[in-house]
């Protein structure tokens, strides 16, 4: 299962703003219309009926074109509000995604709570998939998959909802049921309606699934433990051959009010006529601008949509070409090393501590909505702070030599250790470090420190530059802010370090704080992280490194990749591990080299000219269905849609470029061909 990629939520709130401001308008021209409507009533005695006649129908036609500008304004916080449930929706089949679904177990849970009642999730996956994606396409999968869902919906409430995790995995929760015996009730009459796809004609062949059941509060009471039960009861329905549903208790137990309707104003008769005719001026003036402002609104939904596609095309296609050239970078780094007898010269580690820095900045850039989001994939191992420490300060220390700025480290005497993201960490206090520099005058002091405090091993940037003021503390954690400057400072970014800072530190159960006296009087970042003692390294989790190259036997390897230097150097990189390589840099050559070679593993890359990787690896299986190839996927992207369909369309795994090093022996020792 693979975690659909998420929203950036700053354009909803911008939407939400403006919308906002709209309704506080829409308030103002109702109370105005209520005076008007008094106004219109005392000056009707005054003019003759002939002229209050046609003042009347002009004050209709001018009520029914604000009401009609209130409509459009209506129809634009739709559209907004459609814009939101979108983001919550599977992008194939416009189901509800994860993020949808946990909201509604949230609710559903609760409200099961508050009434002493049941609910039930089933949990479906699809007997036999990867033979239709593999033998028909995966444009034919994708249909059978939206005929699965359109199914699924018709086979339940309108008040249940139907998921679609990923891949060919649904679930579906039954909220309020009376007994868990109905939960099988829907079980077989879902089985029964995915039966008849194929006389349907929406499905090339018979289509069955496996279902496991959990109950809510008999299996578990909490949403996470439900999806786990019924993920249990699924694959025992696997075992006992598919197209069956299981409850997981088996598996323990082998035995709106209405508005009061407006009171029409008494109608007075000691004005004069011309109060109405103010008061149709006001309603034309009122009506105008409804108007106007429901015009801005579309035109500024319209800009915000088109920004929003724009802004994911480009990270998504910047992501791809920058990771095109740090490939081969990072590989000849892997083979100078492997010549050098698995060890790197100075400069060599140089070159591979920024180059890795790059890559994870690249991955940022593609996962910009995770970030956002605080869900940021962390790749834990126990950390040496002073080592970690030192990594940060080579990545700062070019720009406060070059402010010719004083920096000073003051290492803790005790050794500490933390369990985290090396990356990750040394990320945050290199940015610590990087905005202290910025802020700081040429000349200025900048120092580091890591000392323990009870628990807690802490890491505090401090520098005697220009400070934060106090109404400025409170916000410097938020996602682009930046304080107003003065001139002499180095200004620069979008205001998005600190509050990754924040976010990453949170991820490691830790807490960052700012401290400052005021303008001109410096400022101090403190990061406080849950500290490993003696007995906590002995229980931590055992770090996996690479896989050693002599536990890996050999391989007949094709490498697929119109990138020259990249497969030049992958492909030296394998030899030097003793496998055995060919290189192909056109899909036509591959074929021919997959004829006479007979490799038993093939890293494709997805993007090829002339056809893409996907269609190359449809054709291998096509033209050599008796060879026994495994196929590994290689792309700049890495999402988790782009995983998916690598999954689809017959890959056995899919690594992301530039590819790591511990990935591909990790590949390379344990993908192998499926009988």
């Amino acid at each position: 299962m693979h975690p659909e990629h998420e929203p950036d939520p700053s354009p909803r709130k911008a939407l939400a703003t403006e919308i906002a401001v709209l309704e506080r308008e829409v308030a103002a021209a109702r109370a105005e219309l209520a005076g008007l409507q008094v106004d219109l009533a005392e000056a009707h005695a005054q003019v003759s009926s002939h002229q209050v006649h046609q003042l009347l129908e002009a004050n209709e036609q001018l009520v029914l074109d604000a009401m009609r500008s209130r409509g459009a304004a209506d129809s634009a916080a739709q559209l907004v509000a459609e814009l939101t449930r979108s983001s919550e929706l599977d992008p194939l089949t416009g189901l509800p995604n994860r993020l949808l679904l946990i909201d509604r177990m949230g609710q559903a849970l609760t409200q099961a709570r508050r009434n002493d009642s049941r609910l039930a999730l089933l949990f479906l996956d699809l007997d036999g998939f990867k033979v239709i994606n593999d033998s028909r396409g995966h444009q034919v999968g994708d249909q059978v998959l939206c005929a699965v869902g359109q199914r699924l919906m018709e086979c339940v409430r309108g008040v249940d909802t139907v998921c679609r995790l990923g891949g060919d995995e649904f679930v579906m929760l039954l909220s309020e049921i009376t007994e868990a015996a109905d939960a099988g009730l829907v079980a077989e009459k879902l089985l029964s309606s995915l039966s008849t796809l194929v006389d349907d004609g929406l499905a090339p062949t018979p289509v069955s699934a496996s279902i496991g059941i959990s109950v809510f509060p008999d299996d578990a009471r909490e949403a996470e433990s439900l999806v786990d039960c019924a993920d249990r009861a699924m694959y025992a329905s696997k075992r006992a051959g598919g197209r069956c549903w299981r409850f997981y208790s088996a598996l323990r137990n082998p035995e709106g009010d209405q508005a009061p309707a407006p009171q029409e104003p008494p109608v007075r008769h000691d004005e004069r006529g011309m109060r109405l005719r103010d008061a149709n001026e006001r309603l034309v003036l009122s009506a105008l601008t409804a108007t106007a402002v429901a015009e801005q609104q579309d035109h500024l939904l319209t800009e915000l949509k088109n920004a929003a596609r724009n802004k994911d095309e480009f990270l998504s296609v910047l992501g791809h070409e920058l990771r095109n050239p740090l490939a081969p970078l990072l590989t000849t780094l892997d083979v100078l090393r492997m010549r050098g007898g698995g060890y790197e010269t100075i400069e060599h580690a140089t070159m591979r501590r920024h180059v890795s820095h790059m890559v994870r900045l690249v991955d940022d850039l593609q996962d910009i909505a995770k970030i956002a989001s605080g869900k940021v994939e962390l790749r834990m191992e126990r950390v040496p702070i002073e080592h970690m420490a030192l990594q940060a300060i080579a990545l700062a220390r070019p720009l406060m030599e070059q402010r010719q700025q004083r920096f000073a480290f003051d290492n803790s005497v005790e050794a500490l250790t933390c369990w985290g993201d090396p990356v990750r960490l040394t990320q945050c206090v290199s940015n610590l470090l990087i905005n202290a520099a910025k802020y700081t005058p040429p000349g200025g002091v900048i120092t580091l420190t890591t000392r323990r405090e009870g628990l807690h091993a802490v890491i505090a940037v401090k520098d005697d530059g220009r400070g934060i003021s106090a109404a400025a503390l409170p916000d410097v954690f938020n996602l682009f802010f930046q304080e107003r400057v003065d001139a002499g400072a180095l200004t620069g970014g979008l205001g998005v370090g600190l509050a990754l800072v924040r976010r990453l530190v949170a991820l490691h159960s830790g807490t960052v704080a700012a401290n400052s006296a005021g303008i001109g009087l410096g400022s101090e970042f403190v990061i406080r992280l849950p500290s490993l003692l003696d007995e906590d390294e002995q229980h931590a989790p055992a770090m996996h490194g690479p896989t050693s190259a002599t536990a890996v036997p050999p391989r007949r390897v094709l490498i697929v990749d119109d990138n020259y230097d990249a497969a030049d150097s992958l492909a030296e990189l394998l030899r030097i591990y003793g496998h055995e390589v060919w290189v192909a840099t056109h899909p036509v050559a591959a074929l021919q080299i997959i004829g006479t070679a007979a490799p038993d593993l093939a890293l494709l890359d997805i993007g090829l000219p002339g056809m893409d990787g996907y269609e190359l690896a449809a054709l291998i299986r096509q033209q050599n269905p008796a060879l026994r190839v495994a196929l590994v996927a290689l792309s700049g992207y890495g999402r988790a849609t782009d995983q998916d369909r690598s999954t689809r369309a017959g890959f056995s795994a899919h690594l992301v470029k530039p590819v790591d090093l511990g990935s591909l022996e990790r590949v390379l020792a344990s993908v192998h061909a499926r009988p």
